[in-house]
């Protein structure tokens, strides 16, 4: 697990455990007593008389607990929650690779949203356990057993890159209990090899390689996620070069360099494997169709994104009646960072 491993009881269908995320996120080690002292210090301590030098830690935010729960066929699944207790429920779904703590980049967005954001990490991520032979139409289950446990009726579903097609299969599975779903820039079916049009030459190969269900894909995505996990500030840059400027300059910030490297620091070690099965499964047939789809459906898109480009939001818009289809000029696939609270607003007019 990414943190160290906290005493788990057992209990029926109940959360097994409760993990407090540390401010840093800069470490999956346990902590030393002094350090966590010294980490966990008020940030008013002065020092000699002196306030203490800003650091890193000073421009992540803090973040709710995360929990564990066990699901029916006895896999955990992590998840956390920010924004107001009694706010509308949104169950947002992180992107590829990625966990719940992607989703905790702007929590003052989600408190003047007004909304209960409750971020999910996918098998294989974050604290929930990989899941051999997945189909992307088992995720609907999973997101159904959790708002069973928190006593959530119904909610919307928020997609953010790869959690794009798990919003989308959770308002095709889940029927009334979805009020809304918001995809943000989403991957659309892949089945088609023009799929990849437009993007990046690295996330080309990788999608050719999932048509082939190359088992090269999940080696390259095994050393991937340990050089991440390892060196983030390196990986990180490595990816800026590859993007659009809009893009790479958000990648840039402080504050956001901060939430992507705490997120694969504490990367799970099924991380590559996850990431492996999320392509192969996003260029496959789904499952489901699209135009099953009877819920309202909000796609926001940049017209400057590489990663997933516009015509992977144009392809969902045409197959689903009640979409609507937010396109942003010179905008790349990191859009949702200066807008998270628009569409979380959006999701829960």
């Amino acid at each position: 697990m990414p943190l160290e491993d906290p005493t788990r009881v057992v209990s029926r269908g109940k959360p097994v455990c409760s993990v407090a995320n540390s401010v840093s996120g800069v470490s999956s080690a346990p902590f030393s007593r002094l350090a966590r002292k010294a980490l966990f210090a008020p940030h008013s301590a002065r020092v000699n008389g002196k306030s203490p030098p800003m650091t890193i830690l000073d421009k992540v935010p803090t973040v709710s607990d995360s929990h564990i729960m066990t699901l029916a066929d006895g896999r955990d699944l992590g998840w956390l929650e920010l924004g107001a207790a009694d706010g509308w429920p949104v169950f947002g779904f992180h992107g590829t690779p990625g966990s719940r703590l992607q989703l905790t980049f702007d929590e003052d967005a989600v408190r003047r949203a007004g909304v209960r954001l409750v971020a999910l990490d996918r098998p294989g991520y974050g604290l929930s356990t990989y899941q051999p032979a997945r189909r992307l139409t088992d995720w609907p289950q999973d997101v159904a057993g959790l708002a069973d446990h928190l006593g959530v009726d119904r909610f919307s579903v928020m997609g953010i890159s790869g959690g794009g097609p798990h919003a989308a299969v959770c308002a095709a599975m889940l029927g009334e209990r979805v009020a809304s779903a918001g995809i943000v820039s989403g991957v659309g079916p892949m089945t088609n090899p023009q799929s990849s049009d437009g993007m990046t030459r690295s996330n080309r190969l990788l999608v050719s390689l999932a048509h082939r269900h190359s088992k090269i894909l999940s080696a390259i995505f095994e050393v991937q996620a340990h050089f991440a996990k390892n060196w983030p500030g390196k990986a990180l840059d490595l990816v800026i070069k590859e993007l659009p400027p809009a893009d790479a300059d958000i990648l840039r910030r402080p504050d956001v360099r901060a939430i992507f490297e705490r997120d694969v620091r504490r990367s799970s070690r099924t991380t590559g494997r996850a990431q492996a099965q999320d392509f192969v499964l996003f260029a496959s047939e789904w499952g489901f169709d699209l135009t099953s789809i009877r819920v309202p459906v909000v796609l926001w898109q940049g017209d400057a994104d590489r990663n997933v480009p516009l015509h992977h939001a144009q392809v969902m818009h045409d197959a689903i009646s009640k979409s609507v289809l937010h396109t942003f000029a010179g905008e790349g696939h990191f859009l949702v960072i200066n807008r998270l609270e628009e569409i979380l607003v959006g999701l829960s007019a």
